[in-house]
């Protein structure tokens, strides 16, 4: 057995890779072990405790990391998140055992605002459907009604790296541009002409309302009847950031209703999702399997960042997007 620190790699990212250990020739050459899972995807706790004997680092997925799973792998002193969100990695159990969480925040903002585009346009311009009809054979016979962009107001939920991607692509479509956040970068709204208003404004004047929030108690189901039920009949909604913030249930009741008009969903309550849900029946709705952030210049960004992030750890540094600086202190007092 090697003597070397372990660092080991969950994300599926590898995938993406005819050889994924030249994202990782840093760690080598610092003279890391790099292990790489199978990716066999979400992963039970059992089986993350399984895979984390010897590791120090960990480059991860969305396999869970819990309180169990910490004291299951006592070696592990930092958690680096190959994406954004860190809902699967319970921080304030991490911070209590001294260890380091970072995520990959700003890698993948470009992708996801690129993917939240391409689900609008094919929701609004009904690409996908037209695309399954001319391959009937069919020419004048297609005729939906196609809503534009320009003049239409966008509304964002969470003006962060991705809201403000958003917004600038808004923009150059001749998009009105509003947006809610519990915080206000009023610097940059004001170069780009995005006015900030409350959730209930945003929802009664959005023609297309994307969501790009994190996961939190105050962000589940934030779109749900309530919200739904102040927009416009011919709105749009659209979430790439986590699957709760939707009510999946009020959002389906509102599209089969006509409550709203369209929507486009990357990311679902459960992935992958219940396939049975009555929303893979309507086609009002466009439909990803949380793509988002998958772009291929995104991924590169991830672990490339992920990679800096443990080299930082291991040099005596502080990871850039370190989340629980708090566990410096646990460390200092020698827990």
């Amino acid at each position: 057995m090697s003597d070397k620190p372990v660092v080991w790699v969950g994300t599926p990212f590898i995938l993406n890779f005819d050889d994924p250990m030249e994202m990782f020739q840093p760690l080598v050459d610092e003279g890391l072990e790099v292990r790489l899972d199978e990716c066999r995807g979400y992963m039970p706790e059992e089986d993350v405790i399984a895979a984390l004997p010897g590791v120090t680092a960990v480059i991860a997925g969305a396999e869970p990391y819990t309180a169990g799973v910490m004291d299951g792998a006592p070696g592990v002193k930092i958690i680096v998140r190959a994406g954004v969100g860190l809902n699967n990695v319970d921080i304030p159990a991490a911070t209590e055992r001294g260890i380091l969480v970072a995520n990959s925040a700003g890698q993948n903002s470009q992708s996801v605002a690129e993917h939240l585009f391409g689900l609008l346009l094919c929701a609004v311009r009904r690409i996908g459907w037209l695309d399954t009809e001319i391959r009937k054979g069919l020419w004048r016979e297609i005729q939906p009604p196609m809503r534009p962009l320009n003049g239409m107001t966008m509304g964002i939920l969470g003006f962060g790296n991705i809201g403000k991607q958003v917004a600038k692509r808004a923009v150059a479509f001749d998009m009105k541009v509003i947006a809610h956040d519990i915080v206000q970068d009023e610097e940059t709204a004001n170069a780009l002409g995005v006015r900030f208003v409350s959730l209930e404004e945003l929802a009664r004047e959005s023609d297309y309302l994307t969501c790009h929030v994190p996961l939190t108690p105050e962000t589940t189901h934030i779109i749900g009847r309530e919200i739904l039920s102040l927009m416009k009949p011919d709105a749009y909604v659209f979430n790439t950031s986590r699957g709760p913030v939707f009510d999946l249930d009020a959002v389906t009741e509102a599209l089969q209703n006509g409550v709203i008009r369209g929507a486009g969903i990357d990311v679902f309550p459960e992935e992958p999702p219940d396939y049975a849900h009555p929303i893979f029946t309507l086609e009002n709705a466009v439909l990803a399997p949380h793509l988002g952030g998958r772009g291929e210049d995104a991924i590169r960004n991830t672990l490339r960042h992920t990679t800096e992030c443990v080299l930082a750890y291991f040099r005596g540094e502080r990871p850039s997007t370190l989340v629980n600086p708090e566990a410096y202190e646990v460390l200092a007092r020698g827990r």
